[in-house]
């Protein structure tokens, strides 16, 4: 285990890095992730755990734990490629970075992260899927140059998020006068279709009897979809459902119309958000804008349990606008040696 100490910061406090074994930090990982309200699934061990099953030949992991004396307070996962190393993991599938830091620790675990770099002489480092409001990506900008380093920062994607009001009328009256007529106009043509039922699950077994049905109308939606989820894909998908269900940070949606299966929606949770990871729908409920209802049943839901944002996660698609989404930029920060 290699050791590394920061400069001073709050209280004169130093931080200290280490690089540690996965299995030794995991459970300390996991407790930080239980006491950090909005950290999303992807900076989870289990999740980077899974990734490296699928998906991490031939990258060298390395787990940075950052502590304010014997308190955990950051893990940044790295993947040690000589010369361009990078975050551990892959944004195809991991919407947000890995980086998991304790909220107002954000800064301290940057610091902690610059230094290390240093003492191992990394020449480059991407930093990929931070937040543009993030803590952690400001203070890594601030201090870069303390550390000899030049930091360029780079627009990387869009996460459409939407504020959720109290009710779901609340919500509506908030659209655009065409966008809430369009919307109230395509569910209601779904309801007029047949006996309409959402129903939601966040148990395991539940998640587990369904996601076969899941994985088939996500590859008869979209031939996008059906692409993507090639062999190691869909391993990795039904791997991480049995993982999040188990930890309860997932929710399964399905719309049935007369019986039928019509879509389904594959959500995270935090405390406060829900994100919207994936979904389908039969090809036959094209007509009637059964994708779009399925996320707004969706997005009604987190209204009714209380959740304060709607996440769509990556990408800038139309429909995530009209539903009252407003851009957040990803930045993707790449550090390099003046």
């Amino acid at each position: 285990m290699t050791e590394r100490s920061g400069s001073a910061t709050r209280a004169n406090v130093l931080p200290l890095t280490t690089s540690e074994d996965f299995q030794a930090l995991r459970t300390e990982w996991l407790e930080l992730h239980a006491a950090t309200p909005e950290a999303p699934i992807f900076s989870h061990p289990d999740w980077a755990a899974a990734w490296l099953r699928h998906f991490g030949e031939p990258c060298l992991p390395v787990f940075l734990a950052v502590r304010r004396e014997e308190e955990l307070i950051g893990v940044i996962p790295l993947d040690m490629d000589p010369g361009a190393m990078a975050l551990l993991g892959n944004h195809n599938l991991s919407d947000y970075s890995p980086i998991l830091a304790a909220p107002g620790a954000e800064a301290l675990a940057a610091r902690g992260l610059l230094e290390w770099l240093n003492e191992d002489m990394a020449p480059f480092a991407s930093l990929w899927g931070l937040p543009e409001s993030s803590p952690f990506a400001t203070a890594v900008r601030e201090l870069a140059g303390q550390f000899g380093r030049d930091a360029t920062t780079e627009d990387e994607a869009l996460t459409p998020v939407a504020d959720l009001p109290a009710t779901f009328d609340d919500f509506l009256a908030g659209l655009s006068k065409k966008d809430r007529h369009e919307l109230r106009r395509k569910m209601r043509l779904a309801e007029s279709a047949g006996n309409l039922r959402f129903e939601e699950y966040t148990d395991p077994g539940d998640i587990a009897a369904r996601l076969d049905r899941f994985l088939e109308l996500m590859r008869a939606s979209r031939t996008d979809k059906a692409e993507f989820l090639n062999g190691h894909t869909e391993a990795f998908f039904r791997d991480i459902a049995a993982m999040a269900s188990a930890a309860g940070l997932m929710r399964l949606s399905t719309i049935t119309i007369d019986g039928n299966l019509a879509a389904m929606t594959w959500s995270f949770e935090t405390a406060e958000t829900t994100l919207l990871y994936n979904s389908g729908y039969a090809p036959e409920y094209a007509a009637i804008s059964i994708g779009i209802v399925s996320k707004a049943l969706a997005l009604r839901s987190a209204i009714e349990r209380g959740k304060r944002r709607f996440s769509f996660l990556r990408g800038d698609e139309d429909y995530k606008f009209r539903m009252g989404a407003k851009a957040r930029r990803l930045l993707r920060i790449q550090l390099r040696h003046r």
